[in-house]
């Protein structure tokens, strides 16, 4: 057996979102966000999705710069609010939706769409965010109990006590830290629900395109904007790199976990 790793040998970059009640920034959770002329406001079964956040893109960039993201423009991410969608499901497309727009503040007035948060303006912090002990990481190493209660320690100490918003590097699985996998299956056809879409005969010729997902927004559960996941969960938005690279947000995948 292996002896637990060095963690600043583990760490990936990556950018905390930060909440405050006034800001002067394009970015922000919750309010109404600017559609381009001629962009309507996603929908599924003539339903508008609820509207979670704008990321200004040279505002991300400027914490640390993400580089398979584009440097200019801004990502609008939105969900159905009163659907119980897990991502799991094939079927569950639709159900969530990132749009690449200008990066122009909304204007003043009612917006044909639904405003599920609060507005709170976001500031971004760059930091260095580690894998759970779910990931190869920690193949083959022996962990003893105080090991991985420091090791826990420091991954929480990472966010400062704040939710765990956050743009590229490590997720914070609450659950099983395969989404990348997962992303892969299902948006090929797979159902993940459960154990089939993992065992069918067309995953292992999938699997290695598992390595080109990215971890493109996680929103945590937040009081201060009156949102819970489940039961104290996290939302995970995922992408491409190759698909992002080109400014392609068309087919984000979106998994839900709780405890």
């Amino acid at each position: 057996m292996r002896a637990m790793p060095d963690f600043a040998t583990l760490t990936r970059p990556a950018v905390q979102l930060l909440t405050a009640d006034d800001g002067a920034t394009l970015s922000h959770f919750g309010g109404v966000p600017r559609l381009p002329e001629g962009v309507d406001w996603p929908r599924r079964d003539g339903a508008a999705l609820g509207f979670l956040a704008r990321l200004s893109l040279p505002e991300l960039h400027r914490a640390h710069r993400v580089d398979w993201l584009p440097a200019t423009g801004a990502l609008l991410f939105f969900f159905d609010m009163d659907g119980d969608r897990w991502g799991f499901d094939p079927s569950d497309r639709g159900s969530f939706a990132v749009l690449h727009v200008p990066d122009l503040p909304a204007p003043p007035g009612p917006a044909d769409g639904q405003t599920t948060l609060p507005q709170r303006a976001i500031t971004c912090r760059r930091i260095e965010v580690l894998p759970s002990m779910q990931r190869g990481h920690f193949q083959g190493v022996d962990v003893h109990d105080d090991e991985a209660d420091r090791y826990f320690e420091t991954c929480e100490a990472i966010f400062a006590g704040r939710p765990k918003h956050q743009v590229s590097g490590y997720p914070s699985p609450v659950q099983g830290d395969d989404m990348e996998l997962t992303c892969q299956l299902v948006t090929h056809g797979l159902y993940c629900g459960d154990a089939r879409g993992y065992k069918d005969p067309r995953a292992a010729s999938l699997k290695a395109g598992a390595a080109d997902w990215r971890l493109l927004l996680q929103i945590d559960t937040d009081d201060a904007l009156d949102l819970m996941w489940g039961d104290c969960g996290t939302l995970y938005f995922w992408v491409e790199e190759r698909k992002a690279r080109a400014g392609d947000f068309v087919d984000a995948w979106v998994q839900m976990q709780c405890c």
